[in-house]
Parts: C-alpha cells; structure tokens; sequence
C-alpha cells in the first residue's frame, strides 16, 4: 500500500452521512419485522392438527373427535385414553412418529431417522395455531387445523 493511500485512510471518519442512513434503515425494517411477526401471530389454541407426506394430506384429528387418516402402507396410528401416536413411512425407509397428547392438546414429532432430526430435536411442542412442524427430509409437514373464519358453515334451506 503507498504511503498516500495510508494518509488518506488515517484522514478518513470512518461512518459517513450515507452508511449511517444506510444502517438506520435496516435497523427499522429490522425493528419493523420483528413487531409484525410477534404480533400478529395466531397464539389461540390448537384444536387440532392436519399431517401432510408430500404436500398430501394423510392425517386430520381435531381434538375431541375422530382420526380421520388416509388407508395405506405409509401411515400407522396407534390410539389410547391418552394420546394417538402417528407413525409415517416415507421414501423408502423413511421414518417419522408424532404424538397428539389428547389432554394437553399438543403435537410433538418423537422420532425420526433421517440425519439431522432437527424435526424431533430442535423442533419444540405444537401448542397453538402459529405452530407447525416439518422435516424437509421425508416431506413430513404437521400443521394447525384451523377454522375458516371467513367463511362459515351456513344453512340454506
């Protein structure tokens, strides 16, 4: 490096008008972000949850009914007074377990075998209706059934 350059470098503010408008606005589209998604999170609780294997739906249960699951060689679902465990075959060799805890009405993913099982390791409790649970590696998706509000059941008649 010449010694002009290192002069002119030393002479230098470091932040000028422009970064500093720069930084400010990513800080607010930050700041702005983070507000919207906190706040507009659906926290109502679950009641009830939709399994998809490839973007299929295989599995429905709102809590305080009945299961309602696809008949195939991929799904297995074991129920008892207390909870209804779901064991999904994919790709092959593919493994997943959830378990739908009737009477805390939550879902939680218990194992899988795929590498990383971030879906069972890392993956907290389905509590709500802004929750969801996935693994990229089998195609599992766990989803809120949730009401459309929009449009109701009526009665034409």
């Amino acid at each position: 490096m010449s010694l002009k350059k290192v002069e002119q470098i030393k002479k230098d503010k470091g932040f000028r008008l422009f970064d500093l408008i720069i930084y400010g606005v990513v800080l607010a589209v930050a700041a702005i972000t983070f507000i919207v998604v906190f706040t507009t999170r659906n926290t109502d609780p679950l009641t009830g949850v939709k399994i998809f294997v490839n973007a299929e739906e295989v599995f429905t249960y709102e809590f305080g009914g009945e299961a309602v699951f696809t008949e195939s060689d991929t799904i297995t679902v074991e129920e008892d007074s207390s909870g209804i465990t779901v064991t999904l075959h994919t790709h092959g060799n593919g493994l997943n377990k959830a378990y739908i805890n009737k009477s805390a009405k939550t879902v939680k993913m218990t194992e899988a075998n795929c590498k990383g099982k971030d879906c069972v390791l890392y993956t907290s409790e389905m509590r709500n209706n802004s929750d969801i649970i996935f693994c990229p590696p089998h195609g599992v998706k766990i989803e809120p059934l949730q009401k459309n509000l929009e449009s109701p059941d009526l009665e034409i008649g």
